[in-house]
């Protein structure tokens, strides 16, 4: 496992030139499948000499020799630690929250997250990074993993009519928006609940939300056990082998396989691949066309 002190933010000066639109980042490309690899790598990532499609294909077969060569692995379900006092009493208070906006969380639970198996497979380290600084201690942590409260962020929208069609442009300060059906009945932009969380796979656990956060925290303890250790919310769904969202093609490369990538894989020189990702923002764009239709 390559060292957390590595994970810097030293720049060489023509990426540092250009920060305002590029993030530091580490992506498990060979995991991915091929059709989607070459898109990450030719619309996400910048390298200082471009890159052709044949050139990503062939980064990319590179990248799947040395995930295929990996020994088959032996996964369970991550071992539970028990919670400590703080940490049950504000995982009640996490539950009541959430159960009111809906959620579908059975249980907070403490586990390893470096043995989650991960269905995301690239981080901007420069995000996760902002998250390590806002989780220096325990109660910070619990605040950074299961927020009681959301951020309410301000927002620009822009509206415009085109006859009886309508358009709406929403910018977003993060991608974790849908645009949906308010308690009181109105439709607009609903911010999700930012919390960690993780799904049943049978003998395994996926790791669904809280990617950055996770990477931040593993950061801020330098990896070390128990420090590492985390709260998750544990969501009441399993998903099975027949509903696998992920089709990789090698079926042990999959997230149900014999060699899925796990968190941990973020963190090991030879499988997670070192790249510049594009900044990118958030809008929600919606649509609205009037339409007659016959009775």
């Amino acid at each position: 496992m390559e060292s957390l002190q590595d994970r810097s933010n030293e720049q060489p000066a023509d990426v540092a030139a250009q920060s305002s639109t590029l993030h530091s980042g580490v992506v498990l490309l060979g995991w991915m499948e091929e059709q989607h690899a070459v898109r990450f790598l030719l619309e996400d990532c910048w390298f200082e000499q471009g890159i052709t499609a044949d050139a990503a294909s062939a980064l990319w077969r590179e990248w799947r020799e040395k995930t295929a060569s990996i020994q088959e692995r032996e996964l369970l379900l991550p071992a539970r630690h028990p919670l400590s006092e703080e940490e049950v009493a504000y995982a009640e208070q996490f539950l009541t929250h959430s159960r009111t906006l809906g959620a579908t969380t059975a249980e907070i639970i403490k586990i390893d997250p470096m043995q989650l198996v991960v269905a995301q497979h690239h981080i901007s380290v420069d995000v996760a990074t902002a998250h390590a600084g806002r989780c220096t201690n325990d109660l910070l942590w619990m605040e950074q993993a299961l927020p009681l409260t959301a951020q309410n962020p301000d927002l620009s929208i822009r509206f415009s009519r085109h006859n009886l069609d309508t358009e709406i442009d929403i910018d977003l300060p993060h991608a974790e928006f849908i645009f949906g059906m308010h308690p009181h009945g109105g439709f607009g932009p609903k911010e999700l609940m930012g919390h960690i969380s993780v799904l049943s796979l049978d003998d395994r656990m996926l790791l669904a939300k809280g990617y950055h956060r996770l990477y931040g925290h593993i950061l801020s303890t330098e990896g070390r056990l128990p420090q590492r250790l985390s709260v998750v919310a544990l969501e009441n769904s399993t998903l099975t082998h027949s509903n696998d969202p992920q089709q990789a093609d090698s079926a042990d490369l999959h997230i149900f396989g014999t060699r899925p990538p796990i968190f941990a894989d973020f963190f090991t020189e030879g499988l997670a691949m070192p790249v510049y990702l594009r900044r990118k923002h958030y809008q929600l764009q919606v649509r609205a066309q009037w339409v007659a239709i016959d009775a």
